[in-house]
């Protein structure tokens, strides 16, 4: 029998103690260098309609050289892209400043890269950064942009970095392909990497940060590599709110001293994700999670070894969370709008299978919420759940927590087959098509 992780169920919703967090230690003066980008470097609101990237990193090269300092991107709306921060640079965005990247078709791009520029030594890292909202929100926008294959697109990827912070950004997206925020570790090779003093992103915060229609592949924030971070007050209208999914690609995937609180996700596949890969990760501490309208709450996903990551690791093993991670105060609301994976069919109450509508990539479905959490761990690592509520469930009302042997018998494929020559040819749900 599975084991039950169910703790607590509480009726209502509680106040907890502030987490002990790790996060961005603030090094922004108030006496320090101050620049404008618009009126020292001639930065021009032309409402994206020339590539100005060279103008931003021109401004943080001359800032960084100059030790550091604040530099302010006044309200307009703007195109650049793959913009290099400098250690000691800071980037204050006025409030409603819309930047729109440069994304030629067929690339992947980046927005801002907090990593060192190419040519670096493979430990070089910067510090003391920041990219925040100055009187509000800033956004980052390619909402216009319809999925192509072989695309995708960041607003934020984070590697070799410490004491960094991320605040007051909103995603406007297009189910395309990647988070809006990416946390990661070194690209190289060394197999020393794991005692440089900086081998993933290290030592920061994101907080206030919200993504809009992501792809339920996605969503806002991904962690493959990062270590004593914090994230709170995070929205995702669509995909994954919180993705803790350590991917194969890297050979130093991990997350080690992870916090968060006030995790949100809407219309989308959970607010949190957790799923180790090969990844050996360490503990994981999260407060406060609600999803409306969404497949799950929190997913937590099995360990398992991918044939890329054997290729980086022979002796590579399924991945864990370390003991003492935890989950609390979990919130589910239902909803008929939840980003389904088809591969969930066996899970779906039958009753809602009229309502199901398959999306244009023949991967996803939008459909009914399914359970507050999903657990297919299967022992392998122990997260614990507590203080788990749910509103508006006619089915799985009292069962909180579902595990991989509450499925139906039979494939998931041979239901969604079956599924589709009948109910399949009903709306299909498709992203705005852009030029």
């Amino acid at each position: 029998m599975m084991k039950i992780k169910l703790h607590a169920i509480a009726i209502l919703l509680f106040v907890f103690p502030l987490l002990a967090q790790a996060n961005y230690t603030e090094t922004m003066a108030a006496e320090g260098l101050e620049k404008n980008l618009g009126k020292d470097y001639n930065l021009v609101d032309d409402h994206a309609e020339n590539d100005q990237s060279e103008k931003v990193q021109h401004a943080i090269d001359d800032m960084a050289d100059a030790g550091g300092g604040r530099l302010i991107i006044p309200k307009g709306t703007y195109s650049f892209r793959n913009i290099h921060l400098k250690s000691n640079v800071h980037l204050l965005i006025e409030k409603g400043a819309v930047i729109k990247p440069d994304w030629p078709v067929g690339d992947k791009i980046c927005v801002f890269t907090l990593h060192p520029e190419s040519g670096a030594a493979p430990d070089a890292f910067i510090e003391n950064v920041s990219i925040r909202g100055l009187g509000g929100r800033w956004t980052v926008d390619y909402s216009d942009r319809f999925p192509r294959k072989g695309e995708g697109a960041r607003a934020v990827i984070c590697r070799m970095v410490r004491n960094f912070l991320i605040a007051d950004l909103d995603v406007r997206d297009n189910y395309t392909v990647y988070c809006g925020l990416t946390l990661s570790p070194t690209s190289s090779r060394d197999p020393d990497a794991e005692n440089w003093d900086v081998s993933r992103a290290t030592d920061g915060t994101i907080r206030n940060c919200r993504i809009f229609n992501g792809s339920p592949g996605y969503g806002l924030v991904q962690l493959h590599g990062a270590q004593n971070v914090h994230f709170e007050n995070l929205y995702a209208d669509g995909g994954v709110a919180l993705r803790l999914e350590t991917g194969a690609g890297f050979l130093h995937t991990g997350v080690f001293n992870i916090t968060a609180r006030n995790i949100v996700c809407e219309n989308g596949r959970c607010a949190v994700m957790m799923g180790p890969h090969s990844a050996m990760n360490g503990k994981v501490t999260i407060e406060n999670v609600k999803a409306i309208g969404c497949t799950y709450a929190v997913q937590l996903g099995q360990g398992g070894v991918k044939a890329n990551a054997l290729k980086l690791n022979p002796n590579a093993k399924p991945g864990i969370f370390s003991k003492g991670s935890s989950i609390k105060n979990i919130h589910a609301v239902f909803g008929m709008n939840a980003q389904l994976k088809n591969a969930s069919m066996q899970l779906i109450p039958e009753a809602y299978f009229k309502d199901l509508r398959l999306w244009y990539d023949n991967k996803f479905m939008s459909g009914p919420s399914i359970a507050p959490v999903y657990d297919a761990s299967e022992d392998q690592y122990d997260v614990t759940l507590s203080l788990i509520t749910a509103e508006g469930f006619t089915y799985n009302k009292d069962k909180k927590i579902l595990f991989p042997e509450d499925a139906r018998e039979g494939k998931w494929a041979v239901t969604f087959k079956n599924w589709k020559s009948k109910y399949g040819t009903r709306e299909t749900r498709r992203p705005v098509k852009g030029d």
